[in-house]
């Protein structure tokens, strides 16, 4: 999936991984907008898994979902998703 340069650098934060190495990864509120744009070939039960455990979560930023899904465009789906599961 191609991606605007604008939006490129949108979400991008640093992790550790597992053997210590830190690496630049997109945060969990970009990668949710991500799997629901229109190219996305991903699949229904793994969005819907997605948000559930995003749902879960004691972390969870709304504010910031809602701030990605607003610029990828991605609003109306994103706000379904949360309307059901909160």
């Amino acid at each position: 999936m191609q991606c605007k340069k604008e939006f490129y650098d949108l979400g991008i934060t640093e992790a550790v991984t597992p053997g210590g190495n830190t690496v630049k990864t997109y945060r969990v509120e970009r990668t949710l907008c991500d799997i629901l744009r229109p190219h996305s070939c991903v699949d229904i039960q793994v969005v819907t898994e997605g948000f559930k455990r995003y749902a879960a979560r004691k972390n969870k930023n709304i504010p910031l979902l809602s701030e990605y899904a607003k610029k990828l465009k991605v609003e109306r789906r994103v706000r379904a998703y949360l309307e059901v599961l909160l």
